[in-house]
This record gives structure tokens, sequence and C-alpha cells, in this order.
């Protein structure tokens, strides 16, 4: 099941991030090194009503922030390199708790991402993430995002990819 997060659920959500830290300082990964995402991100994510949980057996054991309103750094991008058009919804923050993975909770959280931009009218996705992150990457090329190019948050450098539902096999 998929909810949207509630306060109550933050120490589980940070727990979830913590996990997702550490594996990805296993890879050598920088990304989410310097304290990012802090409370105060997913405390936001909530009030602004864009945090999601996936709830399995009545624990919470994935969470992301889906966004129908854009992503300011994806502007780096000329809109003729986009395969989808200027409503397209964003998921970031995208995590599993660890002793969870591998069970499709990273993949329910995605369609529940096309779910919410479909009632809304949007026909597709857009997506960054680390070079270095080969779990993202590999799920991203599983489900057929198109490489679009580089985006730069102050953070460093991530890759920018793009998906139309209708050429989604697995969505």
């Amino acid at each position: 099941m998929i909810r949207r997060a509630e306060f109550r659920d933050i120490d589980t959500i940070m727990c979830i991030v913590g996990d997702a830290q550490a594996a990805l300082r296993e890879l050598g990964i920088d990304q989410w090194q310097d304290g990012y995402p802090s409370i105060a991100v997913i405390k936001k994510d909530i009030d602004n009503g864009v945090g999601y949980v996936s709830v399995q057996n009545g624990s919470v054991v994935g969470y992301a922030a889906i966004l129908l309103t854009g992503e300011v750094a994806y502007r780096q991008i000329a809109d003729n390199e986009w395969g989808t058009g200027e409503d397209y919804v964003v998921v970031h923050r995208l995590c599993v708790k660890n002793g969870a993975k591998r069970n499709g909770i990273a993949l329910s959280l995605m369609k529940k991402a096309k779910e919410l931009a479909m009632e809304v009218g949007y026909s597709g996705f857009r997506i960054d993430t680390h070079r270095g992150n080969i779990r993202m990457l590999r799920m991203m090329d599983k489900l057929g995002f198109k490489y679009r190019g580089i985006i730069y948050y102050e953070s460093g450098v991530r890759l920018a990819y793009d998906l139309k539902f209708s050429k989604s096999l697995v969505l």
C-alpha cells in the first residue's frame, strides 16, 4: 500500500534515509553524504503533501517525494532535448529500507507517481540520479527511461532522464 507520509512516520523515514545514505557510501558515492535529505526536508515534503510511504505488513518500508510542480534544475536542459512535455511528474528522495529491497517497493512508488500524474493529465516522468547510483540506473533502464543530459545541483552533477508513460512496459 502507498499512502501520503504523515508526521508520525518521520522517525521511520529518517531510518530509511540513513539506510540509503549508507548504501550510497558503500558504493563510493558522495550523494546524500552531506546530511541531505535532512529531517527538515522530509517535514517540508509532508507539509506540502508530496511525501509518500510504502507500507507492508503495517510497517513503512519505502519513501519518495512525488512532485507535480516540476523541477527548476531541469531547465538546464533545453526543452527540445526532453522527450516529455512541460507537464511531468518528478520523483525525488526515493529510498527503501534495508531488508526490504528487491521486493518491488521502489517500483510501487514509481507506479504511484504515474497514477498521480495521470490524474492531472500529465504523460511523463523526469528524474535524475548520481552517475554511480547503479541501483537507480538499473531500475530506470528496466523501466525504459531515456538519458537526456547533465544537470548541476550545489551537491554535484546528476544525470537526467525522462519517460513517456505510453512507452513504458512496466509502469
